[in-house]
């Protein structure tokens, strides 16, 4: 295998969203800015918000679209130090890790998402990484460190963005140097033996350039017990390090380069048995319950949720690098802006999928990624009776993976499936905002998209592999129409559609499973407004959407015939989904203010064809019934932050409770008679509480689920061998000391 190159509801109308407004009163959180306008910035006002949703620089409150953003104020006074800290902050999005692979990411925006970490699968949510879109979900849950901002958009996107996403994109910007030289360095302890150190420097070089340097070490020993073992499981060791380059050599001229590597290694997932009575595993440990397990629980407690019983050796081992390479060119009137991008991944990861002290079935995968992305596109400045913007995009990916399965399942025997696969994708987008009169914005866009992979798979026990190429293309309009009916309230409606490319089953079992299957495509209708009110120290903004999804992707997992595991994905169906979002700022004088939100979620299948037999022969079924993974009904957070001058420095403090609905975390026959795969209904609560005194000095303390709620994080079948589960973490918390200079 090739190595790295460094070491390793109806939209049912805005009148269904003002009466969901009117029994929840206050809901939902315009959260504080991706960058705030100092001419706006009075404590007794809320700042406006400067975001980049739609390729130019505007006021939150002028973008006629569903986005959330977060500067790096905000996510430093809240302590977040991934993505998945997020969670549910931003209206009707699931933020989660896959569970199975901690550095991967299980992201839906209204119910639209994916959670796997299959190469051959596209994400439904783009994840960008100034300008990037990282091609795959491994990898994007990288530790935070030195991070700009955070705009969460959801919906179909295609005519804006380089890569279209069906579900909505989540774009994280990193610091750039400034004009000063300086730097900052902090340090973190906490429970769970978590030690970190976290440093950045800059400097200016002459008048035209900067240098900004910044890392992170992170060590962390986990918060699982391994009975079998009589050992920690979950520690995580992380050695990040990022540089970026910026020349400004004339006022029409300007380009940032950033190149970042990411080190990794941890013990990987510590699944506990989750098996129901009848199934393959419900013997094999004492964490299911049952009465006579093959191995007993000897001293340990197997209703202890922390505590597992694998005897494989776990590990998860990660290195990826990268560069993104920005440059714009002022042209008056309109900004040429060229994006290139270049990622590569390597992982290896060894996981015990029977959860037990018995060796009956564990895999090791080895895995390498390399991604390349060209991007050009002009946008006016916004300033016009017509606005623009227009581009093309250029992606190329390849992968290769030899995942190794073992155990009593087989015989004993050590048997590989070895799969590569390589994707092109090209695409022209573009957008046209007229405005007839000054009040009015009537938009029209489209994307077309074409891709084509080639992909090869020699399945367990084959004994040569078998090369497959498809290709798909597609169109997605956009339109739109936006009025503002005071300077600050403006309502909007839109309807986009949104498109997925079709691929393979990267774990087909045999020759004729692996595909291809084809695209799906969504079709969204949005209205909503967002209005500032009482002197703008209200600041309450609100969606309504239906989206119906056509030749929707949908996996499933069993046994085959032979015995072999295989998780298969087909177009299975039809689903549609409806929801209200709101989301709101409140300023409520001396220091405080409050964020919140609140969402609705309506999805189901209105035709679900899936064949859940795994047995080689066609014979789907009706599963329309069955529930949509991680898409809960209702939703919601509110924060109440606080900031406040006093004569040795300033006080911060903050406390958020989010909350999530009842959501099943896997799809599968299992759910029509079970609810071992779903996540219960919960309320977690974050806390943090700093102080940055005159000198520069920091002082803080932090704690993530404050009152130490045990949470599922998700629990995943194995067809007739059982049901595996991974819980989030328990409270934890941390003392950070940092400075400035």
């Amino acid at each position: 295998m090739r190595k790295p190159m460094l070491p390793h509801a109806s939209v049912t109308t805005l009148a269904i969203a003002t009466a969901l407004f009117a029994s929840t009163a206050v809901s939902a959180a315009a959260q504080d800015a991706a960058r705030a306008d100092p001419a706006a910035d009075d404590s007794d006002q809320v700042a406006d918000i400067i975001v980049t949703a739609q390729r130019r620089e505007q006021r939150l409150q002028d973008v006629p679209v569903s986005v959330t953003a977060f500067d790096s104020g905000a996510l430093e006074s809240q302590a977040v130090q991934n993505l998945t800290d997020l969670n549910a902050k931003t209206p009707n999005v699931v933020l989660a890790p896959v569970g199975a692979y901690p550095y991967a990411s299980a992201f839906f925006i209204r119910g639209l998402g994916f959670a796997d970490v299959e190469s051959t699968f596209e994400p439904a949510v783009g994840v960008e990484m100034n300008g990037i879109y990282l091609a795959r979900n491994s990898g994007a849950l990288q530790d935070f460190f030195d991070i700009e901002s955070v705009e969460i958009l959801r919906g179909p996107q295609g005519t804006l963005y380089g890569r279209n996403t069906i579900g909505g994109v989540v774009s994280v910007r990193t610091k750039r140097p400034g004009k000063d030289a300086g730097g900052q360095i902090m340090a973190t302890v906490g429970d769970h033996g978590r030690r970190e150190l976290r440093a950045a420097l800059e400097t200016p070089v002459g008048d035209t350039f900067g240098v900004r340097v910044s890392g992170l070490y992170k060590n962390y020993d986990g918060y699982n017990y391994n009975a079998t073992t009589q050992k920690r499981v979950g520690d995580n060791e992380v050695f990040s390090g990022r540089v970026t380059f910026v020349a400004e050599p004339s006022p029409d001229f300007e380009a940032a380069l950033v190149i970042d590597y990411d080190r990794e290694r941890g013990s990987g997932a510590a699944f506990r048995n989750a098996s129901l009575p009848g199934n393959v595993y419900y013997h094999f440990s004492p964490d299911t319950g049952t009465p006579t397990p093959v191995v007993p629980a000897g001293n340990s407690d197997p209703t202890d949720p922390y505590t597992i019983y694998s005897n494989t050796p776990l590990f998860a081992k990660l290195d990826t690098w990268g560069l993104a390479f920005n440059a714009d060119w002022h042209l008056g009137g309109a900004t040429v802006t060229a994006v290139t991008g270049y990622r590569e991944f390597y992982d290896k990861v060894q996981s015990d999928y029977d959860a037990s002290a018995l060796n009956f079935f564990s895999a090791y995968r080895e895995q390498d990624h390399n991604q390349f992305s060209q991007e050009v596109r002009i946008a006016s400045d916004g300033a016009n009776m017509i606005d623009y913007v227009a581009g093309v995009y250029f992606l190329n990916q390849s992968y290769a993976i030899t995942n190794t399965q073992t155990g009593i399942i087989y015989g004993g025997a050590v048997v590989p499936q070895i799969a590569s696969q390589a994707n092109n994708a090209y695409a022209a987008f573009g957008q046209i905002d007229v405005h007839p009169v000054e009040a009015l914005t009537l938009t029209a866009g489209g994307r077309y998209s074409y891709e084509n992979k080639t992909f090869t798979n020699r399945p367990l026990f084959f004994p040569v592999a078998r090369t497959y190429k498809a290709n798909w293309d597609n169109f997605s309009p956009k339109l739109g129409v936006s009025y503002k009916v005071s300077p600050d309230v403006m309502v909007y409606s839109s309807w986009s559609k949104g498109f997925r490319s079709g691929g393979f089953n990267g774990r087909a079992a045999s020759y004729t499973s692996a595909g291809p299957y084809a695209s799906e495509t969504v079709s969204s209708l949005e209205a909503g407004f967002k209005s500032d009110l009482l002197d703008r120290r209200v600041r309450f903004n609100m969606a309504a959407f239906r989206a119906t999804y056509s030749d929707m992707q949908v996996g499933s997992q069993g046994l085959t015939s032979g015995g072999v595991y295989e998780s298969i994905v087909t177009n299975a169906g039809k689903a549609r989904i409806d929801g209200v979002e709101a989301e709101t700022q409140i300023v409520l004088g001396a220091g405080f203010r409050i964020n919140a939100n609140a969402a609705w979620l309506n999805a189901r299948f209105l035709e679900n064809m899936t064949d859940l037999t795994s047995d080689g022969v066609d014979n789907p079924t009706d599963n329309s019934d069955f529930p949509i993974a991680y898409a809960p009904k209702w939703s919601g957070a509110v924060g109440l932050m606080w900031d406040h001058e006093t004569g040795f420095g300033k006080v911060n403090g903050s406390v958020n409770a989010v909350y999530q609905d009842d959501q099943y975390t896997s799809g599968g026959a299992a759910n029509r008679t079970s609810n071992v795969q779903m996540r219960p209904a919960n309320v977690l609560v974050d806390a943090a509480l700093g102080i940055d005194l005159a000198a520069g000095i920091h002082i803080g303390g932090w704690v993530k689920n404050l009152l130490d709620k045990t949470v599922i994080n998700n629990t995943f079948g194995l067809g007739p061998l059982g049901f595996l589960r991974i819980y989030a973490p328990p409270r934890t918390f941390g003392v950070d000391v940092g400075f400035k200079f």
